[in-house]
């Protein structure tokens, strides 16, 4: 219970962060309000996503150590295969995010993200 609240809170603090930098960045892109609003309405959106992913992610590690502590190989290799399937959905969903945050951006502001060799984060 206590690391779910932690979960939550690491994903608010993140959320927060990233529309923290979102308004900093949006200056240096010469975002348009429009596309800002188009933004944060995508993080907010991904958050909820990537909160149930990272649910699973942490219920497939509480399978594992459950399977290690009664030491059943059969059930300790069917937990890390789900591990390894959830912590892939979250990966995967992480990259779509960024993707489908970098196509809110015109040309240019996109090389701008580029040539600074940042990326706009996405929500983890």
């Amino acid at each position: 219970m206590k690391l779910r609240r932690t979960a939550y809170f690491a994903l608010a603090a993140m959320l927060a962060i990233t529309l923290t930098g979102l308004t900093a960045h949006a200056q240096n892109l010469n975002l348009s309000d429009a596309q800002v609003f188009k933004i944060q309405a995508l993080l907010q959106s991904q958050t909820k996503e990537l909160r149930t992913l990272n649910l699973d992610v942490q219920a497939s590690k509480d399978a594992l150590n459950t399977a290690i502590a009664k030491g059943d190989s059969a059930l300790t290799a069917m937990a890390i295969l789900s591990l390894d399937a959830s912590e892939k959905a979250l990966k995967n969903t992480q990259a779509a995010n960024q993707r489908h945050l970098l196509a809110l951006l015109n040309e240019f502001q996109k090389q701008v993200v580029k040539d600074s060799g940042k990326s706009i984060p996405a929500t983890e």
